[in-house]
């Protein structure tokens, strides 16, 4: 991923008086603290984080000039009217990026809560720990909240958490900050995807271990060839012998999911790499870990159901095998 930073400003929030300290100069951006925000960045663009765009009237532009001290001032200030409500707030740094990605002008907003760590002191043998307050988490980890805005074309990246305000659960970001109804993630659209196909199966009777399978194997096949999974491809797939199951699982998807789960601009490796291998239990304790291409090979993996409704797997053509 090409990511040039080029400013960033931190300022930060207090729970003990619920105010803001606001920064007046940028960060000087030496290579350490280069590698962190760009870390940061990055992990932003995974499966969990939501995605929209904004119109043009949308009132969240109009905190935005070119000036990102004076933007990330703005925002900060609005950001704190609405975040200050929650029942648990603690320190946290607000981090606005100016960056370039792909040749293109991007706004982060990072929320990063600080945390308490025990750090070992050589001076005094007695009380060899110490506790440090505002310690940030490491770079590889993920913001607490995070906001990305393509400065172009007004697309985003978004990762938020809901605060609990009067006994409500509040998606304060969205709701209130942007006033956009974002796209839910990727991960949780294709956990949708799962759960809906299964519903639809145990409807019309075909779920069993090899529908889950082919579920699985169709997930990794569209993501790895397209990069993204469509309702009415994955219906076709699934169900290909029965036209009402296919309307039904497309309809009943899309309420969920209205819209082409696509994986641009996010990091497809970590749904990749779950639907990579079929995992099977078996009643007697076996356990397999099957590669779809090998599972979807008759010349290497048969299933042969017996008379008796038992199931026996047939491993063919081993070259070698070892223990591990």
């Amino acid at each position: 991923m090409d990511i040039y930073i080029k400013q960033a400003i931190i300022h930060q929030f207090s729970p003990d008086d619920t105010e803001l300290h606001l920064a007046d100069d940028f960060v000087q951006i030496t290579p350490k603290i280069e590698e962190y925000l760009r870390k940061k960045i990055e992990r932003v663009y995974s499966d969990e984080a939501k995605t929209g765009q904004l119109g043009a009237e949308s009132p969240f532009l109009d905190l935005l000039t070119d000036d990102l001290l004076e933007s990330s001032r703005k925002i900060a200030q609005v950001w704190k009217e609405e975040f200050s409500v929650s029942e648990n707030l603690k320190t946290n740094d607000l981090i606005f990026v100016h960056f370039e990605k792909n040749g293109q002008e991007h706004l982060a907003f990072m929320r990063i809560a600080l945390r308490e760590n025990l750090v070992h002191s050589q001076t005094d043998s007695q009380n060899p720990y110490t506790l440090t307050q505002n310690n940030l988490p490491s770079a590889g980890s993920a913001p607490d909240e995070a906001f990305i805005l393509n400065r172009f074309s007004f697309k985003y990246h978004l990762i938020e958490k809901r605060i609990k305000y009067n006994g409500a659960f509040l998606h304060y970001f969205s709701d209130n900050l942007l006033q956009d109804n974002p796209r839910i993630s990727a991960k949780k659209s294709i956990k949708a995807v799962e759960q809906t196909a299964q519903k639809i199966a145990e409807k019309f009777n075909q779920d069993d271990f090899q529908f889950q399978s082919k579920v699985k194997a169709a997930i990794f096949n569209h993501l790895e060839e397209e990069n993204a999974l469509s309702p009415e491809k994955l219906a076709d797939q699934l169900f290909d012998q029965n036209l009402t199951a296919r309307l039904s699982f497309v309809d009943e998807l899309k309420e969920v999911v209205p819209e082409p789960i696509s994986f641009e601009e996010i990091d497809s490796s970590r749904q990749l790499k779950k639907f990579e291998n079929q995992k099977l239990s078996l009643s007697n304790g076996i356990e397999l870990l099957v590669p779809n291409a090998v599972y979807q090979d008759a010349e290497a993996v048969e299933f042969i159901q017996n008379d008796n409704g038992t199931y026996s797997i047939l491993i063919k053509n081993i070259e070698d095998i070892q223990t591990k």
